[in-house]
């Protein structure tokens, strides 16, 4: 293969003796007199003279298990002894831009290995990201971005150290061979350790062209390793954002306008300044103020005897049921962003033998992340240090640059463990908010944490959507004309006005809002995916699966409805529509066999089943549920058939998949977010309400990796578990819910 790394504006590998050792990392030629500085920051991987090998990770480690997968793609090609394996987080580096990240996971313009065209416009998109430099952990796609990225990188180093052994043995590069941290030549009667051979190594030209591994002679990658983060979070060592502590620190806390848009006008400093341990009470921007202290506690306890007084925001505060209604108005919005459209879709429907309609709606949700929002700063002259739990440490750097007003250069970011992400920490509103209380006292470090209360309603929610499908089938019951209209908010427009260096985004250009229906791999003729943008103060932003999860929803759901009105067996409905996609028939048929499809169920049972293509992922999902007399509702079983392409760490994906189906089925049973004039009405976990262990599911997860590269796992289980368990609930009752939460239908889960 020829891979960009090495190529195009001469990113290149090579190495530097550290210590005695080996790093390597990527830089440009350009600044190749400046080594060692460009090293210190963005080295890929680090060999020891004991012959420990240290990987830097560059993506944020929220328990999907980066720190052992990321490492085992480098070890595969590295050939190194895993036992000897470590990691470290990253710093802030451009090199650590996220390609994968976009559609096609880093293949945006589609597959690059026979279309030349099609590689020229990759690559030249890929030096606009490299200019960029946005390290950010989203969209699944850390697995996908190393594919492309840390392989080579292993690879490199490989021929470096061999190249290393030729010349200290006379011998030929391709008389030696590499196996578990050891150069030796064919005989096996010579041998050195990586270690050994660090110095000469960094001499080595690294090569453009590394060759690759076969995936058959894999021996580390499609195992099940022990996790390299594992012992720290046994032992306790582990550093999450709220576990950092520094010598003279103080404490902060928040308080948010309670209404989105409002500003605050005046609050009673003084009298909260004289509490005990009250060191300053400071206004952070024009709807928060902070209270900084010498404990959590007290930081907290005075944040409750503020008396703030809030200016009305530019829009009238609304209740959640007057939102619902005017998103159901815009459903006739006479200009819609119409997307997609083939065929004729108004002379279809003409000739349909039977039209079919249906409205959906989904509410707000709140990510609750276990670990709330927080973030350690210390400012001190033109420098400034920060300690997070983020998604994106760039991200993270250019907020407190801004903030502090210093050079991004300036601003040193610590990367933690993260106690949960799916999206809300890749946004960087509590990184603002330490940095601005650590500018009020210099020379002090200040770890401002949120209460859970601030948490849950100053979120970045999941969109709340609407959703009308119609559908025109012939008289054998095949779909013959397909539209959908949703009415959302735009995340990217929303997200876009948080962001430090933009201006804002437009959300008649967001295509991200249709994920999840607009690239249904269903044959569906005639067709057309319409938006209508809707702007509001309430802060949306991504949420585990993005849009997927809404549109899956809606999808899935209008699916199962259509295979009904034709009279036919869902799941074999959805074969038909698949017939040009025999990768994905496959997981259908295997589907069908693991979960019993076809096996009658009891009274009071009912079956449903959903399926997905998201995130470079597909996959399908049963579930199985009970009713009693009592209208009380229990999931027994859900099965997951997924086609991740390459699978790095089994148990890894299985455990993502698990939480991921977990998380599904919390959010379509419990998850919602209300509005009552402006606020939020939820404020903890009492009021929000999760699926207990005691109801959890027995969850079967069957691997069928097909395809040489890699798809996504941290997020793709979750859209398919809400329509999967209404359609098992149809399938029991006759009953068909469309609109989320479960719990507002009548039944009690247990």
């Amino acid at each position: 293969m020829t891979s960009s790394l090495f190529t195009r504006r001469g990113v290149i590998v090579s190495g530097l003796v550290v210590g005695g050792g080996l790093a390597v990392g990527y830089f440009t030629r350009a600044n190749r007199g400046n080594v060692e500085q460009n090293f210190s920051f963005n080295a890929w991987i680090k060999i020891a003279p004991d012959d420990i090998v240290t990987f830097s990770v560059h993506r944020a480690e929220m328990g999907q298990g980066v720190t052992t997968s990321l490492p085992m793609m480098l070890a595969e090609e590295l050939d190194a002894d895993w036992s000897k394996v470590r990691y470290e987080f990253s710093g802030v580096n451009k090199e650590y831009y996220n390609f994968g990240m976009l559609p096609g996971g880093g293949r945006p313009f589609g597959p690059i290995e026979n279309d030349p065209q099609a590689a020229a416009r990759t690559e030249a998109l890929r030096q606009i990201f490299r200019k960029q430099g946005l390290s950010i952990t989203v969209r699944s796609s850390s697995i996908i971005d190393a594919h492309d990225t840390l392989r080579p990188a292993g690879a490199a180093v490989r021929a470096m150290l061999i190249g290393a052994a030729a010349k200290k043995w006379g011998v030929a590069d391709e008389s030696l061979t590499t196996d578990k941290g050891w150069v030796m030549d064919g005989s096996g009667d010579r041998r050195a350790s990586y270690g050994e051979l660090a110095d000469a190594a960094a001499n080595e030209t690294p090569p453009s062209d590394p060759p690759l591994k076969d995936p058959k002679n894999y021996r580390i990658v499609g195992t099940n390793v022990p996790r390299l983060d594992s012992p720290a979070k046994v032992n306790g060592s582990a550093q999450f954002g709220i576990d950092v502590t520094l010598p003279d620190m103080l404490y902060a806390s928040v308080k948010q306008s309670p209404v989105f848009g409002a500003k605050v006008k005046n609050y009673n400093a003084q009298e909260v300044a004289a509490l005990p341990g009250v060191e300053a009470v400071i206004a952070v921007g024009d709807d928060t103020v902070a209270v900084i202290a010498n404990s959590t506690w007290r930081a907290m306890k005075a944040i409750e005897q503020l008396d703030i007084t809030y200016i009305d925001g530019p829009t009238d505060p609304m209740d959640s049921a007057t939102l619902f209604e005017k998103y159901v108005q815009a459903l006739d919005d006479p200009d819609p962003v119409v997307f997609a459209e083939e065929g004729d879709v108004d002379a279809a429907f003409s000739d349909a033998e039977t039209v079919v309609d249906a409205v959906y709606d989904l509410p707000f949700l709140a990510h609750f992340c276990m670990e709330p929002m927080n973030c350690t700063a210390l400012v001190n002259n033109t420098k400034v240090e920060v300690w997070a739990p983020t998604q994106s440490n760039t991200l993270t750097q250019q907020i407190a640059s801004k903030t502090a007003g210093v050079p991004e250069d300036n601003v040193t970011v610590h990367t933690t463990f993260l106690g949960g992400g799916f999206g809300r920490r890749a946004e960087a509103d509590f990184v603002r908010h330490a940095v601005t209380a650590a500018m009020a006292v210099p020379g002090r470090p200040v770890k401002l944490t949120w209460s859970r209360e601030q948490d849950v309603q100053h979120d970045t929610y999941r969109p709340a959507a609407v959703s009308r499908f119609r559908a025109g089938l012939d008289g054998a019951g095949n779909i013959i004309a397909f539209t959908n209209t949703m009415v959302s908010q735009s995340i990217l427009a929303s997200s876009f006005k948080r962001s430090p260096n933009s201006r804002g985004g437009d959300a008649r250009r967001d295509r991200d809002v249709t994920l999840g229906v607009i690239n249904l791999k269903y044959d569906l003729p005639n067709t057309r995916i319409a938006y209508v943008p809707w702007t509001s103060d309430v802060p949306v932003g991504y949420w585990r699966s993005v849009n997927n999860s809404v549109n899956c929803f809606f999808a899935e759901s209008f699916i199962d409805e259509l295979a009904h009105a034709s009279n036919a067996d869902p799941l074999d409905y959805r074969r038909g529509l698949l017939k040009s996609e025999p990768r994905m028939v496959k997981i259908l048929d295997e589907l069908a066999d693991k979960s019993q499809w076809h096996r009658p169920l009891g009274p009071g049972r009912g079956r449903g089943m959903a399926f997905s293509d998201n995130h470079g992922t597909t996959l399908a999902e049963v579930v199985e549920i009970s009713l009693n007399d009592n209208n009380e509702l229990t999931i027994d079983r859900v099965v997951c058939v997924i086609d991740c392409g390459i699978v790095v760490h089994p148990d890894i994906v299985i455990a993502q998949v698990e939480g991921s189906i977990i998380e599904g089925l919390g959010a379509a049973l419990y998850g919602e977010i209300t509005l009552t004039q402006g606020r939020v009405d939820q404020s903890n976990f009492h009021d929000y309400g999760f699926m207990s262990l005691a109801q959890s599911p027995k969850i079967e997860v069957y691997l069928l990796p097909q395809g040489k590269r890699p798809g996504g796992v941290g997020e793709p289980a979750v859209p398919p578990a809400a329509p999967a368990l209404t359609n098992a609930i149809f399938d029991a009752t006759g009953k068909r819910i469309r609109s989320l939460p479960i719990k507002k239908h009548d039944f009690l889960i247990i």
